[in-house]
């Protein structure tokens, strides 16, 4: 199956003049896996919410 998209692919380019559809599709496979990392690099920084203290004491460092 695979296999067949790509040789469609490959019809499809030549048929557009495109010059390399595997390489472009590749590069912005690339560029959003990159964007993915680090966003998920990003979620690891998040501070830990602070569960201690009373409901009042989190709303004002919320504020703060």
């Amino acid at each position: 199956m695979f296999k067949r998209f790509w040789q469609r692919m490959n019809d499809w380019a030549a048929a557009l003049n495109m010059d390399d559809p595997h390489g472009d599709y590749l590069i912005r496979l690339e560029d959003r896996v990159s964007r993915l990392e680090r966003a998920i690099e990003g979620l690891g920084t998040m501070p830990e919410p602070e569960t201690t203290g009373s409901v009042q004491d989190r709303i004002r460092r919320l504020h703060h």
